[in-house]
Order: C-alpha cells, then structure tokens, then sequence
C-alpha cells in the first residue's frame, strides 16, 4: 500500500466530510486496509467487470492523476446517489492507491456502519459511573467482512467487483456497476466454477459409467489444478486435466461448456478464482448418518478399496 484516504459518507448528513489529504500510514491502518483488500480478491463473490465503452469512471482514471482530486470525486459520485436512495446503507469510503504482483491496483472499499456498543462514564452526584452505549456508526472488524468494494487493474482499467442489490425505486438492483462506475454486471466466480464442476462431472459420468465418486473425484481434479495455479483454475486447464485423468470426457466436457449460460466462449482463458475454503471444502466429502454422526473422508482416498468400502443398501 502507497497511499490511502478515508471520506465519510453519512447519508443522515447533507453532504459527504471529504479528507483533503492521505492518512497516516501506521501499521496498524495499513495492515487493516490490506486485510480486507487481500479477502476481497479471494472472495468467490467477486465479479470480473470491464469497463463500458461510456464509462465515466474509467475517463477520470485515465484524465485524472491527483489521487486525493480522484477520491473525492469517486466519493462524490457515490454519496449523492446514496443520499437520493436512503436504502443504501452509510459508510466510510476507503481508496487504496496499492501495487500487487508489481502493477499499479486502485482499491475502493466501502466500509458499511455496523451498530456496536461500548462503555461510557458520567459524572452522577459527584462518582463516576459506568454504562453502556450504542454507537452507530462502527466500521467492519479486521476479522470481519467487507460487503461492498472494487478492485481496479490500472494496467487495463478491468474491475473486480463486490457488490449488493438494494431497493431501488421498488426494485432489487446493483447501483455500483451500473450507476457509480458503469462497468459490465459479470456472473460472480463462484457460480462460474460451479458451471465448470457441474459440466466435468457430468462428463466423467457419462464417460465412465463405473466411477462411483465422479463429482468427488471432480472437484480434487479443480482443487488440485487451484492449488498449483496461485487459487485460480480457467476451463482450459480443467479439459487438459480431465484428457490426461479421464481421456473419454474431454469431448463431452467441451459440449457441456458449450451448452452452459454461463461459461460464455471469452471465458476459456479466463481464470475462475477458487477460494482456499472452498479448496479445502473439496479435498474431502462428509458422509452423514440419520442419527447425527459425520464421517469425513479425504476425496483422494474416496476410490482406493483398501481405505474406504461402500457397501450400498436397497434403501
């Protein structure tokens, strides 16, 4: 991180309390700041935006170099359409000028009030008395999570976007892609690497009518591949994989990415972000009995006999 500001935006006020310069970088700020940026990049919420050809936002981060002019505007933009919508919930509006991987990232977090208690002591007949009070306005924990945030590439201006529908006029929509920075609305990654595992498994098992643990054995193949690929798979990885473990399911593979609403052809290349809980989640599969006992068991180990036997049941 190389500068960050922090803006209040309080819609129970008339205008937003802009910072006229950068916070100062202790340790303890930054390593805040840098929490919630490195969990919003391995959120499998995340969407990959780009940049409409009109994109407003997009000119002013190519026309404008004064980062604290630029945050303000940003944060500009953004209160007055949360104050004409009062559903939008209040923040503070974080930007991060930050380098990652050696290219220049620009973060936009947008810290939402969470009410909280602490104590507070009055004078009362002369002795200090101790209670408890409301405040209203507390940011996230370090622990806690970021609801609404971007994540722009300076290198191509593309987006990863973390955003929430609000009632909009009587209606559920996003106001962030649409409205403050007017980018493209992307299938967040999570529902683009369930479309990759549902169109795999479904290849094995139409290839492999003897694979009993296909969608297990699936989702290890994705982990593994994740896990080598700095948590990101693209579905042209998958397909090698599934050539060189399930040889038959390729061809198939590749016609149930075709068929899929989701995993449009551009995709192909692009890489999926897998989370390392839900790498984790796929190295093992949980088997539960009617009375409440869990046996979890290593996905790798789920077809070797001399580990693990199923013996099925009529019921």
């Amino acid at each position: 991180i190389h500068q960050a500001i922090l803006h209040v935006l309080d819609t129970t006020l008339d205008a937003p309390v802009l910072s006229g310069s950068c916070m100062e970088p202790t340790a303890e700020k930054m390593a805040y700041l840098q929490y919630h940026i490195e969990k919003l990049l391995a959120s499998d919420d995340i969407r990959q935006c780009r940049p409409l050809p009109d994109s407003a936002f997009q000119n002013e981060l190519e026309q404008n170099k004064d980062f604290v002019d630029l945050s303000c505007r940003i944060a500009g933009v953004l209160f007055d359409y949360m104050h004409a919508h009062t559903t939008i919930p209040g923040a503070d509006l974080a930007v991060v000028d930050f380098t990652r991987d050696g290219e220049p990232w620009l973060g936009i977090l947008k810290l939402n009030y969470k009410n909280g208690y602490t104590h507070y002591t009055e004078e009362v007949g002369g002795a200090p008395v101790n209670s408890i009070i409301q405040q209203r306005a507390c940011l996230p924990t370090q622990s806690g999570k970021v609801e609404e945030g971007a994540l722009v590439d300076l290198t191509d201006y593309s987006m990863r976007l973390l955003e929430k529908k609000y009632d909009i006029d009587g209606h559920k929509e996003f106001y962030l892609s649409t409205v403050v920075f007017q980018y493209t609305q992307a299938e967040p990654e999570k529902k683009k690497l369930q479309a990759i595992q549902e169109a795999a498994a479904q290849a094995v098992k139409d290839s492999y009518a003897d694979e009993p643990h296909a969608e297990a054995q699936v989702a290890m193949l994705i982990a593994n591949q994740a896990s080598d690929n700095d948590n990101q798979v693209t579905v042209e990885q998958v397909r090698r994989q599934l050539a060189e473990d399930y040889p038959l399911a390729a061809v198939p593979f590749d016609d149930y990415v075709e068929k899929s609403d989701v995993l449009e052809p551009a995709m192909h290349d692009q890489p999926v972000t897998v989370t390392p809980a839900r790498i984790r989640r796929m190295e093992s599969r949980s088997i539960h009995t009617a009375n409440g006992i869990e046996v979890k068991i290593p996905t790798e180990m789920l077809s070797e006999d001399s580990a693990v036997e199923f013996l099925h049941d009529a019921d």
